[in-house]
């Protein structure tokens, strides 16, 4: 019977570093093989409790179990394996269970809490960083050329802009009137104002200089407010910092005082996260 039990609450404390692990990592492991990875890595770690070999032998298969042995995911997830052991072991080791004076099932139970609390905390507080981090790389540099002429923006990569154009279904961005007021020709913009006037209404592209339109469309804006209309215009070419182009598509132009985050002058479509890196030729992911 006590084996079993220590069999247990190895499986269980196991369970919760894989969890952790897990959650922290790029990996998506299911609860069945993280439990199952937790059940391997508990019988050698219980039968031989004083190998340093076996110790070690247990924590290969337990990551092997969860993670597979190729090289990446080993480099992936096997130090967030260590670290959430390290975690929560050192937390617990440090707590006087000795002298709680209770039974052996209420050093169990707090055991157990204590571990998963520690670690949900540590993963939370990661995660956190990580989006910070990862939002970070969002914003960036950038030059957008319009009308034989070109502007530097600091621009923002929004996952929640998905708008396109209706017929070609080309990516729409969305940028500061100030940031570019200086390269949109007078007569445009007079039209351009004009149209923004109007809330609700749907704008009359055929009132714009004729020239032009060929590079107007109308894009269709979702909002929590409703649906609204506007007038979009096709830019020439838009570079981001790191040799990367984005794909052909449309800006829409955005009130003098409108604020993004970062301090960004423009907020992209959601597919600049994919753009061509020029130098290497080949796909990038942001």
């Amino acid at each position: 019977m006590y084996g079993e039990v220590m069999i247990i609450i190895n499986m269980v404390f196991n369970y919760t570093v894989l969890s952790f692990a897990n959650a922290t990592g790029d990996t998506k492991i299911s609860k069945k093989r993280l439990a199952s990875a937790a059940f391997a890595g508990a019988i050698p770690a219980v039968v031989f409790p004083d190998s340093v070999v076996a110790s070690l032998t247990a924590f290969a298969i337990m990551a092997g179990c969860a993670f597979g042995f190729s090289a990446r995911l080993w480099k992936a997830s096997v130090g967030l394996v260590l670290i959430g052991a390290f975690l929560a072991g050192g937390l617990l080791s440090a707590l006087p269970f000795s002298q709680l004076g209770q039974s052996f099932q209420y050093h169990l139970i707090i055991y157990v809490a204590l571990a998963y609390c520690c670690l949900q905390l540590v993963k939370v507080k990661w995660l956190d960083v990580r989006k910070i981090s990862r939002f970070s790389e969002f914003a960036c540099d950038s030059e957008l050329h319009l009308f034989g002429t070109s502007v530097n923006l600091r621009v923002f990569i929004d996952t929640g802009n998905s708008c396109t154009e209706p017929l070609s279904n080309d990516a729409v961005h969305f940028v500061s009137l100030r940031a570019v007021k200086s390269i949109i020709p007078d007569d445009l913009l007079e039209g351009l104002q004009k149209a923004g006037t109007e809330q609700g209404s749907i704008p009359d592209l055929s009132q714009f200089p004729e020239r032009y339109s060929r590079q107007l469309r109308l894009i269709r804006i979702q909002t929590v407010e409703g649906a609204n209309w506007a007038a979009g215009i096709r830019f020439d070419s838009w570079e981001l910092e790191g040799n990367r182009s984005l794909e052909k598509g449309y800006i829409v132009l955005t009130a003098d005082n409108a604020r993004y985050p970062h301090s960004a002058a423009a907020i992209l479509h959601v597919s600049a996260l994919e753009t061509r890196e020029e130098e290497r030729g080949m796909l990038h992911a942001t």
